[in-house]
C-alpha cells in the first residue's frame, strides 16, 4: 500500500492469491486501474476511512497481508520526471504480481546495464513504463536497496534482436524529477535513438541489396512485381524515424538537407487512411528509391551511426549482406509485448 500525491491510496498485489488480493480491493472500494493497481481516492476522507477499515477487515478474514510502504508511489515519481521531458509524454505504472509477469517486462528490455541486472537478478513486483508520442517507451525501476531508479528504453515493437546493433545503455538516476529527466533526456534519448537508426538502417540496406540485385540495371517492370511493392513499402514505414533520427544526430550540408526533405515530400507523407502516400509528384517511385533515393538514405543513416558512436567503439559498420529473397519484415517476430 502507498500514498500517492495524485491517486490517494494506491494497492499493488503480489503473491499467487493476486486475484483474491486484488478482488478484496474492490469489494471494499478501491477503483482498479487498467495497468493493474488499486486506488482509492482521498478527496472525501470520510469514506476513505471506511474503505481502509473495510479493506483491514476483508483482509484479516482471508488471511491476506497488508503491507504499508514507506517508499514513495513510484507513479508519481514517473509523472514528475515527464514533466520536465521535452516532447510529449505518458505514463504508467504496470503490476507484476507473478515472477513470470516481471520476465516478460525483462523480454521486452532493450538497455544494459542496472536496468537489466535488476530485472534479472531482484523481485520488481512493479514498474513505471513512460511513452513518447513517436513510440518511444521507457521503464523506470526502484532499485531494491538504493534510494535510486534505474532507466532503461524498451525494444521498439517492430525491431527485433537479429541485428548486430550495441543496444543502448540504461541509466541511473536520483530521486529528483529534474535532474532525472535532464539525465534520460541528454544520456538516454541520445543512444536509443542512434540504436534505432542503426537497427532501420541495416535493414534498408538489406533490403536494397535484394532489390539492386534482382533487379541490376534499375528498370522495374510494369506492373511492378508484388514483392518489390512489399520492399518499397517497408521503406516508406521506416524512413519517417530514420530521417527524423538524421536530423536529429547527424550534421548536415545544405544538400543533405535538401534530400532529406525531397524524400519527407516523395515517399513518406503519412496518410490517415491508407498509409504513407508521396506528396510531390514524381514519375516513378520505385525507380527513384532503387536508383537514388534508397542509396543515399541508407548512406546518410549509417554516416550519422558511425559519426555518433563512442570513439572506443568505432567499427567500420557492414551494409548488410546480397539476397536471394526479400528479406522478411522485422517485424515478423518482434519482441514479446507485455
Amino acid at each position: 500500500m502507498f500514498t500517492s500525491d495524485r491517486d490517494g491510496v494506491v494497492g499493488h498485489v503480489d503473491g499467487d492469491n493476486w486475484r483474491w488480493a486484488g478482488t478484496l480491493m474492490e469489494l471494499a472500494g478501491f477503483q482498479k486501474a487498467k495497468s493493474g493497481y488499486h486506488a482509492l481516492p482521498l478527496d472525501d476522507l470520510d469514506r476513505a476511512r471506511e474503505v481502509m477499515l473495510a479493506l483491514r477487515v476483508l483482509a484479516e478474514t482471508a488471511g491476506i497481508q497488508l503491507a504499508p510502504s514507506p517508499e514513495r508511489y513510484i507513479g508519481d515519481f514517473a509523472l514528475d520526471v515527464i514533466e520536465h521531458l521535452p516532447g510529449a509524454w505518458t505514463a504508467r505504472v504496470e503490476n507484476y504480481s507473478l515472477r513470470v509477469w516481471q520476465e516478460d517486462l525483462a523480454a521486452c528490455l532493450w538497455s544494459t546495464g542496472h536496468v537489466a541486472d535488476t530485472l534479472d537478478h531482484h523481485r520488481v513486483p512493479r514498474a513505471a513504463i513512460l511513452k513518447r508520442d513517436d513510440g518511444t517507451e521507457l521503464v523506470v525501476l526502484k532499485d531494491p536497496r538504493l534510494d535510486v531508479y534505474h532507466v532503461g528504453a524498451l525494444l521498439p515493437i517492430d525491431l527485433s534482436h537479429e541485428l548486430l546493433v550495441t543496444p543502448p545503455p540504461g541509466v541511473t538516476v536520483q530521486p529528483d524529477a529534474p535532474s532525472a529527466a535532464h539525465l534520460i533526456h541528454t544520456r538516454l534519448l541520445p543512444v536509443y535513438t542512434r540504436a534505432v537508426l542503426h537497427t532501420r538502417a541495416s535493414d534498408m540496406a538489406d533490403t536494397l541489396a535484394w532489390a539492386h540485385e534482382t533487379f541490376p540495371d534499375g528498370t522495374v517492370p510494369d506492373p511492378a512485381p508484388p514483392l518489390l511493392v512489399d520492399a518499397f513499402a517497408r521503406f516508406t514505414d521506416s524512413a519517417p524515424i530514420v530521417i527524423a533520427a538524421v536530423r536529429d544526430l547527424g550534421t548536415l550540408d545544405e544538400h543533405e538537407t535538401a534530400f532529406l526533405q525531397q524524400a519527407d515530400d516523395i515517399a513518406v507523407a503519412p496518410d490517415t487512411g491508407t498509409g504513407p502516400v508521396p506528396v510531390a509528384p514524381h514519375p516513378d517511385l520505385l525507380a527513384w528509391w532503387l536508383a537514388e533515393g534508397g542509396d543515399r538514405l541508407v548512406e546518410l543513416a549509417l554516416r550519422t551511426v558511425e559519426n555518433t558512436q563512442p570513439a572506443a567503439a568505432k567499427a567500420p559498420l557492414a551494409a548488410g549482406p546480397m539476397r536471394a529473397l526479400p528479406p522478411a519484415p522485422r517485424s515478423s517476430s518482434p519482441a514479446p509485448r507485455r
